[in-house]
């Protein structure tokens, strides 16, 4: 009898006979969805970006500068 295991994904409980099949039909789309959603975000921070007056521009241009320099 296949035991009970956790997706590593949703952390859901599945019998191991059927996890392979779960991932792939209920995870592949998330993947799709994260380039979405980084778009959408890029979006609403150029918006946020806009409403700035240009001394705040500034000081949030300085600030991501200052991110790139730091080592990652």
């Amino acid at each position: 009898m296949p035991e009970p295991v956790r997706c590593d994904v949703c952390g859901k409980l599945f019998s191991s006979r059927h996890l392979s099949s779960h991932k792939r039909l209920a995870h592949t789309k998330q993947k799709a969805g994260l380039a979405t959603n980084e778009q959408d975000g890029m979006k609403k921070i150029l918006e946020l970006y806009k409403a700035l007056s240009a001394e705040n521009k500034e000081r949030v241009l300085a600030e991501l500068a200052a991110l790139e320099q730091e080592p990652s």
